[in-house]
């Protein structure tokens, strides 16, 4: 499993702005591969509001496949194009080395 979270910079007060545009079901949840998805606020951020999308993958392909795929670009381009209120964003991927749950869970 792999993890990419996208983190995006937003002017202070817009943060509600973009978790907003994700509270929804969208075309993501029909991708090859695609596990899940988390919208995270940064609660400590102070000069501007930091917003992560973070979405699990059975692989960095089937994310690849994602981004290459029409839905993709239907949800980035048009009335979905990126906001005047973002600042920047950075991409990361991460590999899922350990899983750890409750113990009630794991029985």
């Amino acid at each position: 499993m792999v993890i990419v979270q996208n983190k995006t910079l937003i002017t202070k007060g817009n943060g509600d702005l973009l978790v907003e545009r994700f509270n929804k079901v969208g075309q993501i949840e029909h991708a090859e591969g695609f596990l899940g998805l988390e919208v995270l606020t940064n609660m400590k951020s102070k000069e501007q509001d930091e917003i992560v999308i973070s979405t699990r993958w059975e692989s960095k392909d089937d994310f690849y496949l994602w981004t290459k795929s029409q839905a993709f670009r239907d949800a980035h381009s048009g009335k979905n194009k990126r906001p005047d209120y973002i600042i920047g964003n950075e991409v990361s991927f991460f590999s899922v080395d350990v899983v750890r749950m409750p113990i009630a869970q794991a029985l």
